[in-house]
């Protein structure tokens, strides 16, 4: 039966009417946003794959070095047994400039209390700076240049104080390396200078 008083509802034509929603219609905003995830995630992956490591610094391991070697070297008291003496002495770092042997004055600071250092060790000891290059030159060069920065540390800590009947300076050359040369790092730590209670 028609109702009269029924509210009257009007309907759309179906040209009219919103097509329900597709699932691209739904789903494309999630799938644009895991995409760009994807390329963030790979740029982060390939960005941390692709970082090389820092070159060497031969100037802040040189600081580093005898810093440490500064801190050992005050530390040290009248009843510091030699051997311990022995070991702050090898701590500093004489960063010669290639093929140079003339003292680098960053070393010389810690060279002088290497010196005093050395004066309170007992007097009958004596000592020997020893020389060391690294691989690079000839084996005959290298000999020479580790006895002349060798010679160039000892009469260092002779104008310093320190008798010279207590030093005595030799060079080896490239023969003991304490690291590989196949890298800067290496090179640098086989480039050194020695102190040792000499033999008697």
């Amino acid at each position: 039966m028609h109702d009269e008083h029924a509210a009257s509802i009007e309907v759309p034509p179906i040209a009219d009417r919103p097509e329900p929603a597709g699932f691209w219609d739904k789903a494309w905003p999630l799938v644009v946003l895991g995409f760009i995830t994807l390329l963030f995630i790979r740029a982060c992956v390939t960005s941390g794959a692709s970082v090389t490591p820092q070159p060497f610094d031969a100037t802040a391991a040189t600081q580093s070095a005898n810093a440490l070697a500064m801190a050992a070297i005050d530390a040290l008291t009248p009843d510091t047994p030699p051997e311990a003496v022995l070991k702050a002495l090898n701590l500093p770092t004489v960063n010669f400039a290639s093929g140079s042997a003339e003292i680098p004055p960053d070393a010389k600071p810690v060279l002088v209390k290497a010196a005093g250092a050395m004066k309170a060790l007992p007097p009958a000891m004596r000592l020997e700076i020893a020389g060391h290059t690294d691989s690079t030159g000839t084996a005959e060069g290298n000999m020479l240049l580790s006895r002349q920065r060798a010679q160039a540390v000892a009469d260092f800590l002779v104008a310093s104080g320190v008798p010279r009947e207590r030093l005595s300076a030799t060079g080896f050359g490239d023969t003991r390396p304490i690291a590989t040369n196949t890298t800067e790092e290496g090179r640098f730590q086989n480039r050194r200078i020695e102190v040792r209670a000499q033999a008697r």
